[in-house]
C-alpha cells in the first residue's frame, strides 16, 4: 500500500475498544492536548500497578497511520495518510532488563523513565536543527511531533514518510537508524492505534503542519 503525498488528516477513537474512528480535527486534538481526563489516566498508567492496563485502554487514540472514511478500523479499510509513528519500548531494550536484573524493577522503570525523557528532548532538538538550518533529503527526519508514551518508559514519534520507503516498516527502520534507537517492529499495521498523552508530555509539535489548513 503506497503512502499518499502530501498527507492526509488521521482519525482518531475514544478508547481501544472503539473500532469506529472520526476524523481528527486541530480543534480537537488540541482539546485532548489539556484534557484532565487524559492526564490523570496517565498518571494512573504510570504508577505501575498490576491494573494500569485497565487506564490505559481508556485514553483516547490516534491513527497517525490511517484514516477510515467512517468505516470499522480494520486493515483492510484503511487508507494511508502520509505519516507513520516510531513506537520506542526503553523497557524492551537490554539495558533494562540488565538493570531490572541487578537493581529491581522500581530502579529500572526510574532509569527508564529517565532515558524515554532524554531521548525525546534530544530528537526534538534533531528536528528543530533540521528546521532552522535544513538538510540533506537522505538524512531528513520530517518529525512533526514526538511524545511520552503513557507509561513514561517509551517515546512515540510521528513523522512523514520518505519518498524512497514504500511500507511503514521501511519508513520505520529508516527513522530509527537516523535517531539511533531500537524500536518495536510490531507496529506496522495501517489500523494501528497509538495512545494520547497530554501536552507536558510533547517535546516536539509542529500542529500547523500535522493539520493543515
Amino acid at each position: 500500500m503506497e503512502p499518499t503525498k502530501p498527507y492526509s488528516p488521521c482519525d482518531y477513537v475514544n478508547k481501544a475498544r472503539d473500532n469506529r474512528p472520526k476524523p481528527l480535527t486541530r480543534e480537537y486534538f488540541a482539546t485532548l492536548l489539556e484534557d484532565m481526563n487524559v492526564r490523570f489516566l496517565c498518571e494512573k498508567v504510570r504508577e505501575h500497578k498490576p491494573d494500569a492496563e485497565r487506564y490505559k485502554i481508556m485514553l483516547p487514540a490516534i491513527t497517525w497511520q490511517s484514516y477510515f472514511d467512517g468505516k470499522l478500523r480494520t486493515d483492510a479499510n484503511a487508507s494511508p495518510t502520509g505519516l507513520f509513528c516510531l513506537d520506542v519500548d526503553i523497557h524492551h531494550e537490554e539495558n533494562f532488563k540488565s538493570i531490572l536484573k541487578m537493581s529491581g524493577a522500581e530502579t529500572a522503570m526510574k532509569w527508564a523513565e529517565i532515558e524515554a525523557r532524554d531521548r525525546a528532548c534530544r530528537w526534538a532538538a534533531m528536528q528543530v536543527e533540521q528546521d532552522q538550518t535544513g538538510c540533506n533529503p537522505v538524512d531528513d527526519l520530517a518529525i512533526l511531533g514526538i511524545h511520552i508514551s503513557p507509561s513514561g518508559m517509551g517515546v512515540h514519534v510521528i513523522a512523514c514518510c520518505n519518498e524512497f520507503c514504500k511500507s511503514i516498516e521501511e519508513n520505520q527502520a529508516r527513522l530509527a537508524r537516523l535517531l539511533g534507537t531500537s524500536y518495536d517492529a510490531v507496529c506496522k499495521d495501517w489500523a494501528r492505534i497509538f495512545f494520547m498523552t497530554p501536552k507536558e508530555d510533547w517535546t516536539y509539535l509542529d500542529i500547523k503542519s500535522l493539520f493543515p489548513e
